[in-house]
């Protein structure tokens, strides 16, 4: 979509991307001149090249929309036919994702949709079948996110009583689980068959630590892939989903009787890398660049102390949480977590370790990372 090159108008701009965030994302281009049709003119104009051009934009989006929308700006320099040496005008180019809020424009009086190549204004006064479709079109997704978790659960739990049985494997439940899923924000269509999900298997796996992520050849099953293909000693279970959901549960490891209540730092933060690593390569070799939720648990830890093998500041067993379980929890574009992966991982590993009374700063989490040999 084009924005007249003639300059950059506060309220058309935060329409445009109002719109686009209230229904299905997409990108914004602003210096392109639009024929009637929506087609793109040729050459293109662009914009004057200034200062500040991105932070004019992520301004408009922050301050003239409500709630704020959180867009990507790229600032693309070219020389025009006038331009001798250095570049002279600037193509901007706006990635806004779907959001789940509805954002509305003058002062939180107008709310934009953006139909096919137009954008229709709608006041507060909207009718019933706009507000209605307005509130379907998040609640199909999640409806289908909560449908795709529940049956990753499902087979994971029946993994037990069949995998491992076959196999010769014990069939206890472990004494507790790692559970980590990475999934879009708002599923919708298949981003990939599940058969090209099989062959991308093959190659596909991350090593962080000590291990590859995921663990195993995988083996085809409803609507994606399973890991491992036969079961191994240690409890894992990962699947990946032709919607995109990246599911694992990991059954906490044993460190003798000694350490029964003890929850292994290396292991949560060496999980949360490669879970993260793993589903960036995945949504970006299938070409998704959207929103992206990221979940991890922990449970049960009531009770239990934070355990590392290498002993930065000792065995914290007078650190025991009061929790049940402990969640950590994100939302970020495919792109912001590529940027930010570890910084986002040390964040949540801070977290977990605040659970047990622990602050640890940035500084020491980077320390830890570096000791479990992330990097």
């Amino acid at each position: 979509m084009g924005l007249s090159p003639t300059g950059i108008s506060v309220s058309i701009a935060a329409q445009t991307i109002a719109s686009f965030a209230n229904t299905y994302g997409g990108h914004v281009l602003i210096g392109v001149d639009e024929t009637a049709t929506g087609e793109p003119v040729l050459p293109i104009a662009g914009v004057p090249l200034q200062e500040g051009l991105r932070e004019r934009i992520v301004a408009i989006a922050l301050n003239a929309i409500y709630p704020p929308v959180y867009p990507e700006v790229r600032v693309v320099e070219f020389r025009s036919s006038n331009a001798v040496v250095a570049p002279d005008r600037a193509l901007i180019v706006i990635r806004v994702h779907e959001s789940d809020a509805a954002h509305a424009v003058d002062g939180g009086r107008s709310v934009y949709l953006r139909v096919d190549n137009i954008s229709d204004q709608f006041t507060r006064q909207a009718t019933i079948e706009e507000m209605e479709w307005l509130l379907n079109k998040r609640k199909k997704p999640l409806d289908l996110k909560e449908r795709l978790l529940r049956e990753a659960q499902r087979r994971a739990a029946n993994y037990l009583p069949t995998y491992r049985a076959a196999g010769r494997l014990s069939t206890d439940e472990p004494r507790g689980k790692y559970i980590l899923w990475t999934v879009p924000t708002f599923p919708r269509a298949e981003l990939t068959p599940p058969q090209r999900l099989l062959a991308l298997s093959r190659t596909w796996s991350v090593r962080v630590a000590n291990f590859n992520f995921p663990t195993g050849d995988g083996e085809p099953i409803a609507d994606g892939v399973r890991h491992p293909r036969t079961p191994v000693r240690n409890y894992w279970y990962t699947e990946v989903n032709r919607f995109g959901l990246v599911y694992t549960e990991i059954g906490f490891t044993g460190r003798g009787e000694d350490f029964r209540d003890a929850i292994t730092c290396d292991l949560i933060a060496s999980l949360m890398v490669a879970n993260l690593r793993f589903s960036m390569n995945l949504y970006e070799g299938i070409g998704y660049f959207g929103l992206v939720d990221f979940h991890c648990d922990v449970a049960p830890t009531l009770n239990r102390y934070p355990f590392s093998p290498i002993f930065l500041e000792g065995h914290f067993t007078e650190n025991r949480t009061l929790e049940d379980r402990i969640s950590l929890a994100f939302t970020s574009s495919v792109k912001e977590i590529r940027e930010s992966l570890l910084q986002r991982a040390r964040e949540k590993y801070r977290e977990f370790m605040w659970a047990f009374g622990l602050d640890v700063s940035d500084e020491a989490a980077s320390g830890h990372f570096t000791s479990f040999g992330i990097s």
